[in-house]
């Protein structure tokens, strides 16, 4: 059974949160090339064409998703010493299971006009560390891919995540395009933009495949 999706209803704050995410895996790269300096996503648009969704299953909510995450037991941490009585912020731990509660599986198909910018430097480390900076702009476009998503409606947040590929399949990333513009142009410099576009390209895959499927998950509040 296929639905529709109001793909408009994904804001400038759903971009902000999976650009956030992103940020963080490229922050935490312990094998960045030695000619490359920090990486960023400048920002995240989700274009005007949804995927195509098929809905496979209605099943209960994953048990992992009344489980609360590091980060949320760390605010609620914070906010027994700050006095969170007096905070107004309530509790941040994940609800109880609720009758209402329900996830669905669904075949996700996408080939659309979702655009990533992201933002680096390449570092010409002659005669000095870092003697050339380069600032290197990257567009991710024409993006594709394909998997089985999973939506929990719980009491008052949206849990969303990916499950993993099936063999012979690696990614969930079927393809998506590089356009680079860098401030140089020589022999030396397209050698490491070619590098640079590799290292990108294996590192989207790693972030979306180890962010975005489970047991990994995004939780969205919804509207109370």
């Amino acid at each position: 059974m296929s639905f529709v999706i109001y793909w408009e209803k994904l804001d400038k704050k759903v971009a902000q949160s999976v650009q956030s995410q992103i940020n963080r895996f490229f922050s935490s790269l312990d094998d960045r090339p030695s000619f490359l300096g920090d990486i960023r996503v400048e920002s995240l648009d989700f274009g005007s064409v949804a995927p195509n969704l098929e809905i496979v299953d209605l099943t209960e909510p994953f048990p992992e998703f009344y489980m609360a995450t590091e980060e949320e037991e760390e605010e609620e941490e914070e906010d027994a010493v700050a006095g969170s009585s007096s905070s107004g912020r309530g509790s941040q731990l994940p609800p109880s299971a609720s009758e209402d509660d329900m996830q669905l599986l669904a075949k996700v198909e996408y080939c659309g006009d979702m655009a990533i910018v992201l933002k680096t430097e390449l570092q010409l480390n002659y005669l000095a560390q870092q003697f050339v900076s380069l600032p290197v702009t990257l567009h991710i476009t024409k993006i594709e891919f394909s998997a089985l998503a999973v939506l929990a409606y719980l009491q008052d947040r949206v849990n969303f995540c990916f499950l993993e590929p099936l063999p012979p399949r690696t990614s969930l990333l079927d393809d998506f395009a590089i356009r680079t513009e860098i401030g140089d142009a020589d022999q030396h410099v397209l050698k490491n933009v070619e590098k640079l576009e590799r290292f990108i390209t294996e590192q989207l895959r790693r972030a979306i495949d180890e962010d975005f499927v489970f047991p990994s998950y995004h939780s969205f509040e919804t509207a109370g």
